[in-house]
C-alpha cells in the first residue's frame, strides 16, 4: 500500500515514478494499491490527463485495507 495523502500535486513525474514502483513490485507478486489521493490532486490529474493505469486505488488505509483483502482472499 502506498499513501499518498501528504501529496499536494501528482504531475506527471509523480504518476510515472508511482507507477513505475507499482509495477516493479507487481512483478514481485505484490498486490499494490494506493491510498489517499485528495479529490483536489485527482481532479488535477484528470484535467492533465494522467492516469494510474491499472493500479488499484482506495479512498483511505481503511478501503485500501479492505480492498487488498478483497484480492488476496
Amino acid at each position: 500500500m502506498i499513501d499518498v495523502s501528504v501529496l499536494d500535486v501528482l504531475d506527471s513525474f509523480a504518476t510515472r515514478t508511482l507507477q513505475d514502483a507499482a509495477e516493479m513490485l507487481s512483478l514481485r507478486g505484490v498486490k499494490v494499491v494506493i491510498v489517499g489521493i485528495q479529490p483536489e490532486v485527482a481532479f488535477a490529474m484528470v484535467q492533465l490527463g494522467l492516469t494510474l493505469g491499472d493500479i488499484a486505488t482506495a479512498l483511505d488505509l481503511d478501503e485500501g485495507l479492505a480492498l487488498l483483502d478483497e484480492r488476496i482472499g
